[in-house]
């Protein structure tokens, strides 16, 4: 019989095959993580407006909103536990304890420590990863206590969500820059580590640590507080001093600013900073790890992605809810 002989591939062939290959990765790699990314954010998009649905329907039941940071003594429940029912999640609500003599917010409290362990994926955002080591159910949207520096220690917040019993309720008649023109609810990315001291310094953009700023000699208006944000400069570098608050996003039922709510003192993706402890002030912008942008809940229920770039006036004025401003959809 004749003998045949298979000629295999050489190793020239071999390399070029390994190098098309590379490129069509390195080609497709980035479209698929964009992919990715466009589904994370959408699921992103579709939570805040399950939020807005839960605001609305809160509304309708109470003839108010919910209250941003309940009393103080650690019973600071956030708006967030107070819309449970109205995002299917009445069964949790019923089982917290929210008697006032057991500081029952406390993290670890025995009359609340399950309820403090679970994971509420519609108050978390896909694109953002756990970087929190602690065991407690983690939080990224909170609501928007208005564009000035002073979150606690104001009776009038110029933003939806305020601390009782310091602050009143806010109603939808009570918005009257118009529902569409007023942030709600918007991202927060959660810190690192674990622990209530923030002293890791996060190098992630949009970092998650805090600057250590003063406050400013009115604590009621917006652009003293942001430009000495902006002096000061951003936590990633090591010569700016830390602020030693809790860690953004540890307990999703918190309503501190560390957790449940943010302001408009500073544009959306850049950096934080605080002024006296836990209940005082500061900086606490929207950020996200969408690019470029954040999801912002409007009180209307509608959602919209506003760039980072966006004017810090405007940005200032979808903070408040009765300032006046006029703002054009085509501002952001």
């Amino acid at each position: 019989m004749r003998e045949t002989k298979r000629r295999g591939f050489t190793l020239i062939e071999l390399l070029v095959v390994i190098a098309i290959i590379g490129v069509l990765i390195a080609l497709l790699l980035p479209a698929v993580q964009a992919a990715r990314e466009a589904a994370r954010r959408s699921q992103c998009t579709n939570n805040l407006k399950q939020i807005g649905i839960a605001l609305h329907n809160y509304h309708d039941g109470t003839g108010s909103l919910p209250w941003g940071h309940g009393p103080f003594g650690w019973n600071d429940w956030g708006a967030s536990v107070m819309l449970l029912p109205f995002i299917e999640q009445k069964q949790i609500y019923d089982a917290i304890n929210f008697n006032a003599n057991i500081s029952g917010a406390n993290p670890g409290a025995n009359e609340n420590r399950t309820i403090q362990l679970m994971r509420l994926n519609v108050l978390l955002c896909p694109s953002d990863p756990d970087r929190l080591t602690s065991a407690y159910g983690k939080v990224n949207y909170c609501g928007t206590a208005g564009s000035i520096p002073n979150v606690f220690e104001t009776t009038l917040p110029n933003g939806i969500f305020g601390a009782v019993p310091d602050a009143p309720v806010v109603t939808f008649a009570a918005i009257l820059d118009g529902l569409s023109n007023t942030a709600a609810y918007s991202e927060k990315v959660k810190g690192k580590g674990s622990g209530n001291n923030n002293s890791i310094r996060d190098t992630i953009q949009p970092t998650s640590s805090i600057a250590d700023v003063p406050a400013p000699a009115n604590q009621n208006i917006s652009s003293q507080y942001y430009q000495a944000c902006k002096s000061v400069g951003s936590p990633i570098n090591s010569a700016v001093p830390l602020h030693g608050i809790t860690m953004f996003g540890q307990y999703w039922w918190d309503g501190h600013l560390y957790d449940g709510r943010y302001n408009h003192v500073m544009p959306p993706n850049s950096w934080s900073c605080a002024f006296n402890g836990d209940n005082g002030g500061g900086a606490f912008p929207a950020s996200s790890r969408h690019p470029g942008v954040v999801n912002v809940l409007f009180a209307d229920g509608g959602v919209r992605a506003i760039k980072q770039t966006i004017s810090i006036n405007t940005w200032w004025a979808l903070g408040t809810r009765e300032g006046g401003e006029t703002v054009s959809s085509s501002d952001y």
